[in-house]
């Protein structure tokens, strides 16, 4: 009885050190999931992670819940879009030096970023520079842990160039690359890959579709033979569906702010693409 008792300490122990193991992790949050997915690749099982945004949601003019300001206030890191997107995380953080701003960062290098409604995420390439800023960012916390972090980096970054070569040999074999999308969100990825989009429905998600506009777009549509129309997961697509059955076009619909590992979501975005577009080509 009393070796039992002695294992059933000891086990307790156990737990109640795990646990404070776990509470004693930094704790990363993100505007968005596609963040919190960066940093949870590169960091393991080194940190805590929270996303304010679960995916789905429009990150224009969302408004925070007592739960997310909660989970600002005991962050170590707080990793956000910026450029004016998520300005509303802003209003929960009393130390700014927690925020790790990738808008601001990257547009040191990269000037054309800051354009008006750029999304980060939806470029590939630029997605490489923030897995190693961000392993670069982690390592503060852990330096010794420094140089594991930029190769898992470096592993993320070939992965994604490799994805983009199969996809860049799909698109290039087409002659008929040209799209209509709901709105300028892919815009990065449709330059990245190649593809032309002749025009969006809206500038923004949070605007409503002007008929005048919708008209020239079905005319330009029919004008350029384009077969592909782009809606987006959480966006009414009876709009989209109307375009395309005017121009004689396909729907495809792509989730703008998944919550899944990065090379996941781009390769389900491109496959898409890549697929819809092989389909009108005749291949």
């Amino acid at each position: 009885m009393k070796k039992l008792l002695f294992i059933i300490a000891i086990l307790s122990g156990m737990i109640i050190y795990g646990c404070n193991i776990e509470a004693g992790k930094p704790l990363i949050v993100s505007s968005l999931p596609v963040w919190k997915n960066v940093a949870e690749y590169l960091g393991g099982r080194d940190f805590n992670y929270y996303s304010i945004l679960k995916g789905g949601e429009s990150p224009h003019g969302y408004e925070m819940k007592p739960s997310d300001i909660a989970e600002l206030k005991k962050a170590k890191l707080i990793i956000i879009h910026g450029l004016g997107m998520d300005n509303w995380i802003l209003k929960g953080v009393e130390d700014k030096k927690k925020i790790f701003n990738i808008g601001k960062l990257l547009s040191k290098k990269y000037p054309f970023i800051k354009k008006p409604g750029y999304h980060i995420w939806t470029n590939p390439v630029l997605m490489e520079d923030v897995y190693f800023e961000t392993a670069n960012r982690l390592s503060q916390f852990y330096p010794k842990k420094k140089t594991y972090y930029e190769k898992r980096a470096d592993d993320y970054a070939a992965m994604i160039e490799q994805l983009l070569s199969r996809v860049n040999n799909c698109i290039s074999r087409l002659k008929n690359k040209k799209v209509i999308a709901f709105h300028p969100v892919w815009k990065p990825l449709f330059e990245t890959i190649g593809v032309k989009c002749i025009g969006y429905i809206v500038d923004n998600p949070e605007e409503e579709p002007k008929p005048e506009r919708i008209k020239e777009l079905i005319n330009k549509g029919k004008k350029e033979g384009v077969k592909v129309v782009i809606a987006e997961k959480g966006e009414p697509g009876t709009l989209v569906k109307e375009i395309a059955s005017e121009i004689g076009a396909k729907v495809i619909v792509l989730n703008p702010i998944p919550d899944e590992d990065y090379v996941v979501a781009l390769s389900n975005w491109c496959n898409k693409i890549c697929n819809a577009l092989k389909e009108v080509n005749g291949q």
